[in-house]
């Protein structure tokens, strides 16, 4: 399980490893046409409670050959703007959380970020979340 120290905690927030792996059903697809299945997309997360739906920085979508299945409507502290939408699987390695689907997360721009010199792919939002209690 993730250990949130009081100094951790003031540095970088509630931050947890995770990989950001391809949706179950492309998987799938790429399967049955003798695909290969790309390797998932390790870095940190930001657990974010301000944050109503999960974002991924985009690049790992690219990585990862994920195209955007809709568009959202978002509020942000720089004004309300439209992000795609990506399918992903989210998985915690090392942990005892369970691996947690993202039907809609958002792409985001998260380069140059980094937790702990590794790099920040994600802000767990309250979706994700909510299946974990």
């Amino acid at each position: 399980m993730p250990q949130f120290t009081g100094q951790l905690l003031a540095v970088n927030g509630p931050i947890v490893q995770v990989q950001i792996e391809v949706p179950l059903a492309l998987a799938a697809f790429l399967q049955q046409n003798n695909e290969p299945t790309p390797s998932p997309v390790d870095g940190m997360a930001l657990i974010d409670t301000g944050a109503s739906i999960t974002s991924i920085d985009e690049s790992v979508f690219i990585k990862l050959g994920i195209n955007p299945v809709g568009a959202a409507q978002v509020g942000t502290a720089s004004g309300r703007h439209t992000q795609s939408t990506f399918p992903a699987r989210v998985v915690f390695p090392g942990t005892n959380l369970p691996t947690l689907d993202a039907p809609r997360a958002l792409g985001c721009n998260l380069s140059g970020q980094s937790v702990i010199d590794r790099p920040l792919i994600a802000l767990i939002g309250r979706d994700l979340l909510s299946s974990c209690v």
